[in-house]
């Protein structure tokens, strides 16, 4: 016996009543998480550009400062940016595909 599970059985009644395939549904779900979390981050890196001004900015002032051994803000927040730039890339690259 087979189960179905409850995002399929939900998939199966919004396909029963909106204008929509289950595809179509599917398609609008994970462009819909896909714009959240590009707001997401884009709120994310703006707090970094304001407290920094730029990636480079932060990487020019890690090379000539250094990283404290008390303090590993700088880094962290390199390390934080460098992701969201990498995440921001893959997100948009797949809404192109859709």
């Amino acid at each position: 016996m087979k189960t179905v599970s409850p995002a399929h059985h939900l998939l199966t009644q919004a396909a029963a009543i909106l204008p929509s395939s289950d595809e179509e549904l599917i398609y609008k779900g994970i462009a819909a998480g896909v714009s959240e979390r590009i707001l997401d981050l884009k709120k994310a890196a703006a707090r970094l550009r304001d407290m920094y001004g730029s990636l480079e900015a932060l990487e020019h002032r890690i090379q000539t400062e250094g990283i404290s051994p008390d303090d590993h803000t700088l880094y962290t927040d390199l390390l934080e940016w460098r992701a969201i730039n990498h995440e921001l890339t893959e997100l948009l690259r797949l809404l192109e595909e859709m």
